[in-house]
């Protein structure tokens, strides 16, 4: 069973995470025939967790679990934070296949995706 986590910073504005929330919604409608669960994380300052998301995936039964991390930029938790969750995970889930995919950022293209819709 195939597993999706959009991670996001998260903030105390309550409209933020919900915005988060309802853009995760509305990007799993185009993931459904490649993923079987599908949620969003923040890394801070809003629930749920990364770790926790991870944890329920992987109870719903998650084999494998892909997690995009929804930053522009190379910033401390993406190149520190986020990886050190991840391999605790792996550690705790020795079975489970956790990948970290680019944040989004550094995706090809988007650069140019962006500009054209400016």
């Amino acid at each position: 069973m195939k597993g999706f986590i959009l991670v996001a910073h998260g903030s105390r504005r309550v409209a933020a995470n919900e915005e988060i929330a309802q853009f995760a919604q509305s990007l799993f409608s185009g993931m459904s025939t490649r993923f079987d669960v599908m949620g969003h994380a923040f890394w801070e300052l809003a629930e749920p967790s990364l770790a926790d998301a991870i944890d329920q995936q992987i109870v719903a039964g998650a084999t494998s679990i892909r997690l995009f991390p929804y930053f522009l930029a190379q910033g401390r938790h993406v190149v520190n934070d986020l990886p050190s969750v991840v391999e605790q995970k792996r550690e705790q889930y020795p079975n489970v296949s956790i990948t970290l995919s680019p944040h989004l950022g550094a995706l090809p293209h988007f650069a140019h995706w962006l500009g054209e819709q400016l």
